[in-house]
Parts: structure tokens; C-alpha cells; sequence
């Protein structure tokens, strides 16, 4: 196993990026950073704070996020959000690492987002229809900057081996 690896987790909301990336990072004995976590930390504020921010500022805020984690010494696992794909200069970036795009069906994105937590509660329409189009939008995206796509199963820690043994080879 490289032991040099960044690893980003890229995904919708909802598609399981904090849960796997506690797993692998347990297996690895790695650091993990949650993006929700890190943002606090940086921005001074809570959860609830971010919250209430107008998406394009949470959006930035998570942008910059994604820059700032990249200086920190290798190996990690680290979840990055969603929208970190809608800034140009965060693709290479993102293909300088190892980023694995963690892919759900937009039903399950729809099921599993919720409406309550960061980047959620201050989305302006229907829930459902922004969900599609940012599915749709990003999806190709992903694909693009990951090094692997994995289409997640039911089970996490099934989908946290595959990605271990991916990792490892």
C-alpha cells in the first residue's frame, strides 16, 4: 500500500462519505477529516452556524476547505463535499489525489440527504428537484476527477473493503 496516499471522497450528500471514510480510516490507522468538522474548526462556527449560511458562502467556505486540506502531510482520508466539483480550480486538485467518487442512485440520494445538517436547511426550492439537478450536473464531474468510482451497496463496511482492496493494490 502506498502509505503517501491522500485519499478525498467525493459524493452527494447523503452517499455515505463520512461513515465510510471513519471506517477506512480505522483500517488504515490514518487520520480522517470530515469536511463538516473541518469547516467548523476553520470558520469558527457550529454546525448550526454553517447551517444558516446562503449556500454560495457555504459553498465557498467548503471550497476553501478542500485547498487548505491538501497541505496536510500525507497519508489521510479526508470527505469533501459535494460542491467542491462546481469550482474549475478544484479539479486538478482533485486529480491530484487518489479521489474516489462514492456513488449512490439519485433515489438514494433524495432518501438519504435529509433536511436537516450543513448544506441543507438553506437549500431554496424543492428539495428533491435541486438534489436532481445537482446529481446530474456533478455526476460526470466525479467521474472525471476519481481515481476510482465505486457504486455503494447497503452494507458500509462491504463497501469500506472493496475500497481497501482497491487502495491496496
Amino acid at each position: 500500500m502506498v502509505t503517501d496516499q491522500r485519499v478525498v471522497l467525493l459524493g452527494s450528500m447523503g452517499s455515505g462519505k463520512s461513515r465510510i471514510g471513519k471506517l477506512l480510516a480505522r483500517e488504515l490507522g490514518w487520520p480522517y477529516m470530515d469536511n463538516d468538522v473541518e469547516m467548523a474548526a476553520i470558520t469558527g462556527m457550529n454546525a448550526a452556524e454553517l447551517s444558516q449560511l446562503p449556500v454560495s458562502e457555504l459553498h465557498r467556505f467548503e471550497s476553501e476547505y478542500l485547498k487548505e486540506v491538501t497541505k496536510r502531510p500525507a497519508p489521510f482520508i479526508a470527505a469533501a463535499a459535494a460542491s467542491v466539483v462546481d469550482y474549475p480550480e478544484n479539479i486538478e486538485i482533485l486529480k491530484s489525489m487518489t479521489s474516489i467518487y462514492l456513488r449512490i442512485p439519485l433515489t438514494q440520494i433524495v432518501e438519504r440527504a435529509g433536511t436537516v445538517g450543513v448544506g441543507r436547511e438553506n437549500i431554496e426550492g424543492d428539495l428533491k428537484d435541486v438534489l436532481r439537478e445537482r446529481f446530474l450536473r456533478r455526476d460526470p464531474i466525479y467521474r472525471e476527477v476519481s481515481k476510482f468510482v465505486i457504486e455503494l451497496g447497503v452494507i458500509p463496511h462491504a463497501d469500506a473493503k472493496r475500497i481497501l482492496s482497491l487502495l491496496k493494490d
